[in-house]
């Protein structure tokens, strides 16, 4: 069993961010057949939360659960042997839902990894699920998911745990961003779950993996303790580039288009000391997206903030922020060419 466990961590490493990762003392826990721990990036940074557990078939499952709420699944054995990088097509059923077609990459000879869908739903299936069926390589296998509700609910506390402890840690000199943010106290973050904020940073993580979208990074908990900005704590999802920063935040399907409106141009307008101004465009692509910018003018500069709110197919919606401060009287488009980019980028993604 020890030499058992000694190789889960180890495969466990690899589902993480870093290929450093150590494991944090302390962090391991056993949820029915799971074992589960918590890594950093051997620099003291939290890197990600791990669970796996073995089957009488000889194959060990894994999931993981980055800080940035990104999450995989994995599978090993010690008699496959795969070529380093190797791609595999597999499709995952669980119950009676799916497939679910992903493709998966040899970590190793022995291990192959997949990132999984950037949705709740999917997660709340392998939560829920009682059987997972992969087919992969003319093959069929069968996972028992007993217990993996109260698992991967503890796998995604464990996130929200080492996320909380990274946002209290000392802050360090903060990067040249924008000083001024909105307020928006209409939509602060209240009731957003740990799988929305799972599936929203899937999201934006696909969204910046498009090709115009570049120099840009999710920000961790530790960059947005930082800067100690209230709008960018309430945000479900942070990314920033070089004088310029955006947001993504779960709106609850309560809340209309025309009060969201209201509220977003009434709050930044309360929130501005000097001249401000604001408007709203149609979407040419859509009916459903909703656009709109505020302006704020103080001591020759402007500070920007453009917004789309984007329908997320599951009753909520995604309101997308940029945010960039320019000289008043060099005025910068840069902040319009991003929201321009960032909504192209948003058609592909999310297919509205």
């Amino acid at each position: 069993m020890k030499r058992l466990f000694s190789f889960a961590v180890g495969v466990c490493l690899l589902l993480g961010q870093s290929a450093h990762a150590d494991q944090i003392p302390g962090s391991t826990a056993r949820v029915a057949a799971w074992q589960l721990a918590a890594y950093d990036n051997n620099k003291g940074k939290f890197s990600h939360c791990a669970m796996s557990t073995p089957y009488r078939s000889g194959i060990t499952m894994y999931f993981s659960v980055s800080a940035n709420y990104t999450w995989r699944v994995g599978w090993s054995h010690a008699a496959w042997h795969f070529a380093k990088g190797q791609g595999v097509d597999l499709s995952l059923f669980v119950d009676d839902a799916g497939p679910f077609n992903l493709r998966a990459e040899a970590a190793t000879e022995n291990l192959a990894l997949a990132e999984l869908p950037a949705k709740g739903a999917v997660f709340d299936l392998m939560r829920k699920g009682y059987r997972m069926s992969v087919r992969a390589q003319g093959n069929a296998y069968a996972f028992n998911l007993d217990g993996t509700y109260a698992a991967l609910t503890e796998l995604l506390a464990c996130v929200e745990r080492y996320t909380a402890v990274a946002a209290a840690a000392p802050p360090q000199p903060a990067p040249m961003v924008p000083p001024a943010a909105p307020a928006l106290v209409a939509t602060q973050k209240t009731g957003v779950t740990a799988e929305q904020r799972l599936e929203a940073t899937k999201v934006v993580a696909n969204i910046l993996a498009q090709g115009d979208m570049t120099g840009f990074h999710i920000m961790s908990a530790r960059e947005i303790a930082d800067l100690k900005n209230d709008y960018l704590s309430r945000s479900d999802v942070a990314w920033r580039a070089e004088g310029v920063l955006g947001t993504l935040r779960v709106i609850s399907s309560k809340i209309s288009a025309s009060a969201l409106n209201s509220a977003i141009i009434g709050d930044d307008a309360k929130d501005c000391s000097g001249q401000f101004a604001s408007g709203s465009t149609p979407d040419e692509k859509s009916p459903n997206v909703l656009r709109l910018f505020t302006a704020c003018v103080v001591g020759g500069k402007v500070t920007e903030a453009r917004y789309t709110l984007v329908p997320a197919g599951d009753g909520t919606s995604y309101l997308f922020t940029t945010i960039g401060q320019a000289d008043s009287a060099k005025p910068s488009d840069r902040t319009a060419k991003v929201e321009t980019i960032l909504r192209q980028a948003v058609y592909e993604v999310m297919k509205q």
